[in-house]
């Protein structure tokens, strides 16, 4: 394999870590809560 299927397959896994931590940030009902306790609405929240 050359470099650039290497960099693709990093990529991708990169891609997918994210996701799975904004899925679990989003699941999280602590998420919505800052460290200083301010509410941050999310995406979802805005409609």
């Amino acid at each position: 394999m050359d470099m650039h299927a290497f960099a693709g397959i990093a990529v991708l896994l990169i891609l997918a870590a994210v996701s799975a931590y904004r899925d679990a940030l989003r699941n999280d009902p602590m998420s919505k809560l800052n460290a200083s306790g301010i509410r941050f609405p999310h995406s979802d929240d805005q409609e």
